[in-house]
């Protein structure tokens, strides 16, 4: 399984088929090219400044280290953690730097690849109404609200009975 956050940019209105080609899908997980060369690959998506705290943050680590007497192999396995890591928060970083220039997140989809997720998402946001689709961002309307609470206090409860029947039933 796959997930995907979806993000809609800044002022977008319009037609939703043409706001539709505008969103972008971040992958939430392990990104190998992320892990592997993360300078180039926050060079590629545009992530200035985050390209800048990375050469500062390595160049320190390995100052550091070699400030230290680490040998070689020593300080590489530092470096390999930090990739592997930026591997993992790879998508939250983008994430981050598109809200921070005014993106919205219009929500979050599974599948198994990212072609399903898109059909998924845009099967279900083309479906909602023009209102719903109309204010990305904004708070939900109170119905939505309590529906969403409603149900979330009847899965509490389902799962407290089902968990007082479970240790019931083992006494």
């Amino acid at each position: 399984m796959v997930v995907y956050t979806v993000y809609e940019p800044p002022n977008a209105s319009g037609d939703p088929v043409d706001r539709a080609e505008r969103f972008l899908f971040v992958k939430d997980g392990f990104l190998w090219l992320a892990a592997i060369f993360p300078a180039i690959w926050l060079l590629v998506k545009g992530l200035w400044l985050e390209f800048i705290v990375f050469l500062v943050a390595v160049t320190g680590l390995t100052w550091g280290l070699e400030a230290l007497g680490a040998t070689a192999i020593a300080s590489a396995v530092p470096l390999l953690i930090v990739q592997i890591i930026f591997g993992f928060e790879a998508g939250a970083i983008q994430g981050a730097a598109l809200e921070r220039r005014g993106w919205h997140m219009a929500g979050t989809i599974t599948g198994r690849n990212r072609s399903e997720c898109e059909c998924r998402f845009f099967a279900a946001w083309l479906a909602s109404p023009p209102a719903a689709q109309a204010t990305v961002g904004a708070p939900l309307p109170q119905n939505a609200l309590h529906s969403w609470m409603e149900v979330a206090s009847r899965t509490a409860k389902d799962a407290i009975v089902r968990g007082r029947r479970l240790i019931g039933a083992k006494v």
